[in-house]
C-alpha cells in the first residue's frame, strides 16, 4: 500500500513539473507527430503556454493538415514584444475546423504579443476570430497574417469572420475576412493597423466593414479590398463616435442600392478621421458616399483624391441635408463651396474632394473574379497624394507615409496612383514619330533595378493595347522580322539589364516608309524575375503611338 501511495505522489509530482515547465524555442503542433516538443492539438499547446508561461520567443510550426478544434489563447507569464508566441504553418495554411461550435479563435482579454501566420478558421457559427475582454483588460499587440477567418454566408448581424471587441495595438496583414452579416466589426479598438487584407460580404452582409459602436481610435486601413456586400447593404459603414481612423489606398466594390462608403451623422464618424486615395465603385443603384451632417455641420473630417463610380446611382449623399441630398460629385462641391461657412466646422477640414473625381477607375475586372489592378488607361494613375493630414486637428501622426501597394510594390514619393494598386513602373516615349525618325521608350522602375527586362511591342493594326498587367501582341512580319534578327535597325536595346536606378531606354526606328503612316505602335516592358509567375516580375503601363 505504501508503495503505491509513493507512486501516486510521483505521478503527480511529474505531471506537475511538465504541466508547469516555462517554454522557449521551437515546437510542433501535428497530430501524427511525437517526441516531448510536440503537441498533437492546439489545445495542448496553448495550455502548455498557460501552464508553464514562456521565458524566450516560442514558435509553434503548426501542421498543414485540418484540426477539429475551437482554439483560445490565454495571457501567459513572461510574454513580451521580444517573448511572443507564434503559430505558424510552414506549408499550406493549417486549417482550424470549429466543428461547428460558437467560436473558432478566440483571443482572450489581457492577451498581448500573440502571432497568428497562415492559418485557416471555419465552420463556426457566431464568430471566427473574436478579440474580446473588457476595457481594463484588452487583447493587445497580437499580430495577424496571412490569416483566413471564413464564415458562413449571412444576413445575421450576430454572424462575424472578425468580432474586436475592446483591443489594442493588433496588426493584421495579407488576411481573409469572409462571411457573415457583419464581415469585420469593432468596438473601442485602438491603434490597430490593417493591411493588405481583403474583406468578402458574400453577397449577403449587410455591412462588410462595421465601425458601429462606441470610441475606436487612431486605426487604420490601408491598401485593402472591401467587396461584395448584400443588394441592400454598405460597404465601409462608419459609424458612432469614431476618432482618427485612416483610409488610404483602398478599394471598394459593391452592387447595392446602399451605399459604398457610410460616414454617418450622429456623434459619427466624428472626429479626425480622413478618407484618401480610394476608389468606391457601386455597381447597383446606390451611391459611392454618404457624409455625416449634424447641427447643422459636417464634421472635423478631411476627405480628397478618391475616384467614385456609380454608374447607375448617384455618387454623393449627405445624411439630413436640405440644399443637397444626393447628386454627382459635381453638384456636391458646387454646393460644398457655396457653404463652406455654415458646413464646415471652425479647425476642420476643408478639402472634401476638392481633388477627387467620378470616373469609371478603369480596373482590370469589376465583376468576380475581381482584379483591381489598374489599367494603363485608368484616371487613378498619378492622381493620388502622399499628403494624409491637412490640419492639428488630426491626431494621427502627420509625417506617415503609405509605402507600398497592395502586392508590397513600392509607391513613390510624388504621384501616387489612386486604390489599392500601385503601377510600379513608367514608360514614357518621345519622337516626332514620322517615318524615318526614331521614338525612345524610357522606362523607370526603382524597385525592379538590376533585374533583366525585354521589351514587347506590336506595330500593325488589332493588337490588343498593352496594360499595367497582362500583355497582348499580335504578331506582324515587322516585329517578327527584328526579333529573329533580320531588322535589327528597327529595334535597339529591347533587351537589357535596369540600372542601379532602375532605369532603362530602347529604341524604334521608323523605317522611312510613306505606306506605315497611321500604323498604331504598342509597347511595354517586361521585368524578369526567376520564381514570379511566368518569370515575369511586372509590366509596365503601356506606351501607344500612331506614325505620323
Amino acid at each position: 500500500m505504501k508503495g503505491k501511495v509513493l507512486l501516486s505522489t510521483l505521478l503527480v509530482l511529474t505531471l506537475t513539473c511538465m504541466s508547469s515547465a516555462q517554454l522557449s524555442g521551437s515546437y510542433t503542433i501535428d497530430p501524427n507527430g511525437s517526441g516531448p516538443k510536440n503537441y498533437t492539438t492546439f489545445a495542448l499547446a496553448t495550455a502548455a503556454v498557460l501552464g508553464g508561461g514562456v521565458s524566450g520567443p516560442v514558435v509553434f510550426n503548426v501542421a498543414s493538415t485540418t484540426f477539429k478544434e475551437a482554439v483560445n489563447v490565454y495571457p501567459a507569464t513572461g510574454m513580451s514584444a521580444t517573448n511572443t508566441v507564434t503559430f505558424v504553418a510552414t506549408g499550406t495554411p493549417a486549417v482550424i475546423d470549429a466543428n461547428g461550435g460558437q467560436m473558432g479563435l478566440t483571443v482572450n482579454g489581457a492577451c498581448s504579443y500573440y502571432v497568428f501566420d497562415n492559418l485557416e478558421v471555419k465552420n463556426f457559427t457566431q464568430y471566427g476570430l473574436n478579440l474580446t475582454g473588457p476595457s481594463s483588460t484588452r487583447a493587445t499587440f497580437c499580430t495577424f497574417r496571412k490569416c483566413k477567418i471564413d464564415a458562413p454566408k449571412s444576413t445575421s448581424s450576430t454572424v462575424r469572420a472578425v468580432h474586436a471587441y475592446y483591443s489594442n495595438d493588433c496588426t493584421f496583414e495579407d488576411c481573409v475576412f469572409a462571411g457573415g452579416g457583419r464581415v469585420f466589426y469593432t468596438q473601442q479598438i485602438n491603434r490597430c493597423f490593417l493591411r493588405r487584407c481583403e474583406f468578402d460580404g458574400k453577397g449577403s452582409s449587410s455591412q462588410i466593414l462595421s465601425l458601429w459602436n462606441s470610441n475606436d481610435s487612431d486605426n487604420l486601413y490601408e491598401n485593402c479590398f472591401f467587396h461584395d456586400c448584400g443588394p441592400t447593404g454598405y460597404g465601409l459603414w462608419v459609424q458612432y463616435s469614431q476618432y482618427g481612423i485612416m483610409f488610404w489606398h483602398n478599394t471598394v466594390i459593391v452592387n447595392t442600392s446602399g451605399c459604398g462608403v457610410n460616414l454617418g451623422s450622429c456623434c459619427a464618424w466624428t472626429r479626425c478621421n480622413s478618407f484618401r486615395n480610394n476608389i468606391v465603385v457601386n455597381m447597383g443603384t446606390g451611391g459611392c458616399i454618404r457624409y455625416g451632417f449634424r447641427n447643422p455641420v459636417l464634421e472635423y473630417n478631411d476627405l480628397d483624391y478618391n475616384c467614385y463610380f456609380a454608374p447607375n446611382g448617384k455618387v454623393c449623399e449627405l445624411e439630413n441635408g436640405t440644399g443637397f441630398t444626393k447628386g454627382s460629385l459635381a453638384d456636391w462641391l458646387k454646393y460644398f463651396n457655396a457653404n463652406k461657412a455654415t458646413l464646415v466646422p471652425a479647425g476642420g477640414g476643408s478639402s472634401w474632394d476638392q481633388n477627387s473625381m467620378e470616373a469609371d477607375p478603369a480596373l482590370m475586372s469589376m465583376t468576380a473574379p475581381y482584379d483591381i489592378h489598374l489599367k494603363g488607361s485608368s484616371p487613378c494613375l498619378d492622381a493620388g497624394t502622399t499628403n494624409y493630414v491637412v490640419g492639428t486637428w488630426v491626431s494621427y501622426n502627420p509625417n506617415y507615409k503609405v509605402a507600398d501597394d497592395f502586392e508590397g510594390h513600392v509607391r513613390p514619393a510624388t504621384l501616387v496612383d489612386i486604390g489599392a494598386d500601385e503601377v510600379v513602373i513608367n514608360i514614357t516615349g518621345s519622337g516626332s514619330g514620322q517615318p524615318g525618325t526614331t521614338i525612345t521608350l524610357a522606362l523607370s522602375a526603382p524597385s525592379d533595378a538590376g533585374l533583366q527586362y525585354v521589351v514587347g511591342s506590336s506595330l500593325g493594326g488589332g493588337p490588343i493595347p498593352i496594360d499595367t498587367r497582362l500583355l497582348y501582341l499580335s504578331l506582324d512580319a515587322l516585329l517578327d522580322a527584328s526579333v529573329n534578327g533580320y531588322l535589327p535597325m528597327v529595334f535597339q536595346n529591347y533587351a537589357g539589364t535596369l540600372d542601379a536606378s532602375g532605369k532603362a531606354t530602347a529604341k524604334i526606328n521608323i523605317p522611312n516608309l510613306p505606306g506605315i503612316k497611321g500604323i498604331r505602335i504598342h509597347s511595354a516592358f517586361l521585368t524578369l524575375k526567376p520564381g514570379a509567375p511566368s518569370n515575369i516580375q511586372s509590366i509596365s503601363n503601356s506606351f501607344i503611338f500612331t506614325i505620323m
